[in-house]
This record gives structure tokens, C-alpha cells and sequence, in this order.
């Protein structure tokens, strides 16, 4: 059967950036219902986000709630974001503390079932691991993300990256990267599996049993998601201050 399935999303929870979502885990799980999603992967930044609650809420609607995170793993200014999955929450602390590639394999070798995503990897110069570290990092991938964020002509980053999963016979599947819910039903995967668990789930992907359903977007609506997300942040930025500077003069 055919799983529509979406692994890299953020939530209000999310502790970096959830001051610009507008939905909880919760209303991601009615919505993802009503458009026939069956498996979702939470992959909000540095924390991973779980409780119990979630899971039962979610397989009361019939759907497989997977936890993940998404790693800056952070060099100076530059992060190089990375999302795993399929992780034991229990696993929390140690995760959560994984900086580097070199910690991530070593990691990952005691750890065989989790699930590691490369995101937007040529998308972006300041949130992106760029084409030398893909390649470079390659074997630790299992599956390297077909970005949300292009265009049919002027901007796609997806052109350049395809090239290296084909080279090295790598996954290449959709997600949303969703931070609203205006392009989660355009960015996902179908996932050819006869069963609705994670081992199932994930060995299909591995094995490229799966359809990436994807639509570029045009110019002028990148520009209004980037616009929008910028103009919150510094929105918050200056509420910020502004408390920054009336606690110091209280």
C-alpha cells in the first residue's frame, strides 16, 4: 500500500523557531488527518520534542507519529542543519549534544535504527551543509532531502543535488520543512510499504521504494514566505530589546 508519509516538520513546541508557527502538534495531527497523511516525523530544532500523549493522539486518527530532531550542529556562525529520526526520546540528552559529524557516525554505529536526513543541503550558505560536506559525509546519510523551497526556473537547488544522490545512489525525498501548513500537502513522500511501522516505513525509503509528490512554487510566493518569517523574527527581536532595556531601568 501506499503511505503518505511527511518527515521534517516544526510545531509551535519548536524552541528555536516556534514563536513563528501558528499550529501545535495537536492541530498538525487533525490536519494531517483530514489530508490522509499516515505517518509524520516531529523534527523540531535542537529539542526533541515528545511526550506520550502525542503518540496516542496521533494513532487515535490512525496515524504513526515518529520523533525526530534537527541538529544545527553549528560551526561559529554557519550551522549545518541535519534531522534524525526514528530516535529513542530516552536517548534525549545525548543526542540533543551531537555537534559533529564525527559524533553523529560514531553514534550512529551503536545505533543502527535511526534514520539520518541531509535537509535543504545546497540550499541556503548560512543553514545548509553545502556540497562539500554532503559528499564528504555521504555514507552517513540515509536519505538526502528533495528541498520545498524552489521554483521551475529561477531558483532550484534541487537541479545540483539530485545529481550527487544519483552518483551515489542515495534517496532523494520530499518534505515540506513545514513552518505553516500552506505547502505541507505539496512536499511528501508516498512510501510503498505493507506495513505501518518505522522499521517498514524506513526500509522502504532506503530502498527507494517510494514517490516523491512535490510542486514548485512561484517566485513571488518564496518571497512572501521568507519575507513573512523574517519580518517576525524581527518583530520579536525588537519586543526583545525593548524588554531587555525596561529590566535594566526597573
Amino acid at each position: 500500500m501506499m503511505i503518505k508519509t511527511s518527515l521534517h516538520i516544526h510545531t509551535f513546541e519548536d524552541k528555536v523557531e516556534g514563536y513563528i508557527i501558528k499550529y501545535n502538534v495537536y492541530e498538525l495531527i487533525d490536519w494531517a488527518e483530514q489530508l490522509g497523511f499516515k505517518v509524520l516525523g516531529l523534527t523540531c530544532h535542537k529539542k526533541i520534542i515528545y511526550k506520550n500523549e502525542y503518540v496516542d493522539y496521533a494513532a487515535s486518527k490512525g496515524i504513526l507519529l515518529l520523533f525526530g530532531v534537527e541538529l544545527a550542529m553549528r560551526k561559529k556562525i554557519k550551522r549545518n542543519d541535519l534531522i534524525l529520526l526514528n530516535i529513542d526520546p530516552r536517548e534525549a540528552v545525548t543526542i540533543e549534544k551531537i555537534n559533529s559529524f564525527e559524533k553523529l557516525a560514531e553514534y550512529k554505529k551503536q545505533h543502527r535504527e535511526i534514520f539520518v536526513l541531509a535537509p535543504h543541503p545546497l540550499a541556503t550558505r548560512i543553514f545548509s551543509m553545502g556540497k562539500k560536506k554532503l559528499v564528504k559525509n555521504i555514507e552517513l546519510f540515509d536519505a538526502v532531502e528533495h528541498c520545498w523551497c524552489y521554483s521551475r526556473r529561477l531558483l532550484n537547488s534541487n537541479k545540483k543535488t539530485v545529481k550527487i544522490t544519483e552518483k551515489f545512489n542515495k534517496p532523494f525525498m520530499a518534505t515540506s520543512d513545514a513552518h505553516s501548513l500552506r505547502y505541507f500537502n505539496t512536499d511528501y513522500i508516498l512510501v510503498d510499504s505493507e506495513k505501518l511501522d518505522p522499521a517498514s516505513i524506513f526500509a522502504a525509503i532506503k530502498s527507494g521504494s517510494f514517490t516523491n509528490v512535490t510542486k514548485p512554487k512561484k517566485i513571488y510566493q518564496l518571497l512572501w514566505c521568507v519575507a513573512n518569517i523574517q519580518l517576525k523574527k524581527y518583530i520579536l527581536y525588537i519586543f526583545k530589546f525593548r524588554q531587555i532595556k525596561k529590566n535594566r531601568h526597573s
